[in-house]
């Protein structure tokens, strides 16, 4: 039973806080334009998604090492993205810092943010209970190197890339940019903070896996 409400209850905040920040009694113009209302499909079947496959998706597994700030980190971030989820809505629906030609952008939103929840379904389908918010290692923990992780070692972190941009492009919002450099920094910490761990955990295993993958983008980086 845990384990599904740790894959509903997201789900069930990120609808409720995007419906709160556009405004409830508006609902009908919020479903007619259909980027905004496929963001809600898309939570949606990501949802079902998680459900039919079973997929664990326990975000606050502690795992096996201490966990220092992280827990505080975790939490800071957690509200800043609520935040942001009740306030693009909001944003969009009174024009404020909103970009011009909607419709281009609204569809380059949408199309981020329906790639960057692929990657993270496949990437969840292989953690299975090795899946946390934390830098940590779970008991009898693997070097995952099969599906998605053959060609990128992070698609978690390349979900996040693609998912805050774009979810703020759906709502044509120029906070884009800022959005889009918090995202990369905090991924480049993780990766660094992620990396180290790994390479003491599993040495030469995870050399040679690194020396034959990139880290976020297939070919690229």
């Amino acid at each position: 039973m845990r384990k599904y409400l740790t894959g509903a209850l997201p789900l069930g905040v990120f609808i409720l806080a995007v419906m709160l920040g556009w405004g409830l009694d508006a609902w009908r113009e919020y479903f007619g334009n259909p980027e905004r209302a496929s963001v809600i499909v898309l939570a949606l079947v990501a949802g079902a998604t998680i459900l039919v496959l079973d997929l664990d998706f326990d975000v606050f597994r502690p795992g096996q090492l201490k966990l220092g700030h992280q827990s505080l980190l975790l939490i800071v971030l957690t509200v800043a993205s609520l935040v942001l989820l009740w306030f693009l809505p909001h944003a969009d629906h009174r024009q404020i810092l909103t970009i011009s030609h909607p419709a281009l952008w609204r569809g380059v939103g949408l199309a981020l943010c329906t790639i960057g929840v692929l990657v993270r379904l496949l990437a969840l389908a292989k953690l299975a209970k090795q899946f946390s918010a934390y830098v940590t290692l779970q008991e009898g923990h693997e070097l995952v190197q099969s599906g998605i992780y053959s060609a990128i070692r992070h698609p978690l972190y390349l979900s996040l890339l693609l998912l805050g941009p774009g979810f703020a492009l759906v709502f044509r919002s120029l906070l884009v940019w800022p959005v889009l450099a918090v995202t990369l920094a905090f991924i480049g910490s993780r990766i660094h903070q992620e990396e180290r761990l790994l390479r003491a955990a599993f040495g030469s295993d995870f050399e040679q896996y690194r020396s034959r993958t990139r880290a976020l983008i297939p070919f690229v980086f």
